[in-house]
């Protein structure tokens, strides 16, 4: 009887595109399932950094009144967080069940020469899934770019947003903003409102071309329209036009990832009845693991998920808000990362750096190379290579006002946070 475990293991097994980007064979499979895609009504969120806090949050929100599924990834601890209703994640035995009926198609259009990747039969499950379980919308992230995402199937969805945009997967998105942000426009559909995070003129010029050649209105979020009343350690307190936001998710910059889920709902509010206090009580419930989460109180542990130029500088930008004696980071990094700007900017914070190795990722930075890029800008430096030893060490070497992050890869913050609840 076949496992859990060796679904994930087929799934996984069928890699990434080697070939030509395109949407080609994911509309082959979905229409062998009859387009669950086209019975739907979605909203559909593309960025570089905050599309999954946003995507939360928005979701958080509709699901005060109404059956809202989400389709976020990467997962942090197990696949099945991936695909949701209303904060209930799909079953395995479910997940499973879906994999067996839609495999039979998948085989076919293997044995025609179209290889379906890992993604796109992840895609394929989420829309089949929330088809057949009735949802009154769905809130769906683009995996990666946005044009050639297999999500970008849909149709006329309700609204685009597009969330900060900077650069990362370069080798795949494009060396330039400009390039990076025509990618992520590519969801944007012929008349579909665009509500979109502010952006620098390189990125937003794109945008506001791909929007008017689509007709599509743009509601570009005001950074004027927000007063910023607090934020710490305990969370974000802000006043966004006629709204009083209060976020459980911390840093400075959920609150623009707030109000652009804000600006949408407003925008929407002709599909969507809700009340007042849906919005302040789904903003503040929003959970997303792994971003600036605290995970612990004694020791404090925080973990975060940046692992680029753009997430690097927020993270450190909210540090600068919270209070400790001693910063101790435990850290890794993929080697395709800008790691020499992220261990420089962790490093030059860091009154002690404990280093570990992603042992199951082949992206993954050896533990020396991070070493000798770190110890310009950090003098207390430990290596283990082992993430559960390199987590106990951060514990065991932490006095009562410290403060422990683990950051520099949501591959390694998914470990953590298993690390940490096996430990409970």
């Amino acid at each position: 009887m076949k496992t859990f475990d060796d679904y994930l293991d087929y799934l996984y097994g069928r890699g990434g595109s080697n070939g030509k980007p395109g949407l080609d064979k994911i509309r082959m499979l979905l229409d062998l399932l009859d387009n669950p895609q086209d019975k739907i009504q979605t909203i559909h969120i593309a960025g570089t950094n905050g599309k999954g806090s946003t995507a939360k949050m928005l979701a958080s929100v509709l699901a005060k009144k109404y059956k809202c599924g989400i389709f976020t990834s990467p997962y942090m601890e197990e696949i099945t967080e991936e695909i949701s209703i209303n904060g209930v994640d799909i079953t395995k035995k479910d997940f499973m069940a879906y994999i067996d009926r839609i495999k039979v198609y998948v085989d076919r259009l293997d044995e025609e020469g179209h290889h379906v990747t890992y993604f796109e039969f992840i895609t394929a499950i989420m829309f089949l899934y929330f088809y057949e379980e009735g949802v009154d919308v769905a809130v769906i992230e683009v995996g990666l770019g946005g044009i050639f995402d297999s999500t970008n199937v849909i149709k006329k969805p309700l609204a685009c947003l597009i969330t900060s945009i900077s650069m990362d997967h370069t080798n795949i998105l494009g060396d330039t903003l400009g390039e990076i942000a025509s990618n992520k426009a590519g969801i944007i559909k012929e008349g579909v409102p665009v509500f979109v995070y502010p952006q620098k003129d390189e990125a937003m010029d794109v945008i506001r071309d791909v929007a008017g050649i689509k007709n599509a209105k743009l509601y570009i979020l005001d950074k004027n329209d927000i007063e910023i009343l607090k934020y710490d350690i305990a969370g974000n307190e802000f006043d966004f036009r006629d709204h009083h936001i209060k976020t459980s998710l911390r840093g400075r910059h959920q609150i623009l990832n707030a109000c652009l889920a804000l600006l949408a709902i407003d925008g929407l509010k002709d599909k969507f009845s809700l009340s007042e206090q849906d919005l302040e009580d789904g903003i503040f419930e929003a959970y997303n693991p792994g971003r600036l989460e605290l995970i612990s109180e004694k020791p404090r542990i925080l973990v975060d998920g940046s692992h680029n130029k753009e997430s690097i500088d927020a993270l450190v930008e909210s540090l600068s808000k919270f209070s400790y004696d001693k910063l101790i980071i435990g850290f890794s990094v993929l080697g395709d990362k800008d790691h020499k700007y992220i261990i420089e900017k962790i490093g030059r914070l860091a009154d002690k750096l404990v280093i570990t190795f992603i042992d199951d990722n082949p992206r993954a930075l050896d533990t020396e190379s991070i070493r000798k890029e770190a110890e310009e800008f950090v003098k207390d430096i430990e290596i283990l290579e082992k993430i559960e030893d390199a987590y106990a060490y951060t514990k065991s070497s932490a006095g009562e006002d410290d403060l422990i992050v683990w950051c520099g890869s949501l591959y390694l913050v998914g470990k953590i946070l298993t690390i940490n609840k096996a430990d409970k």
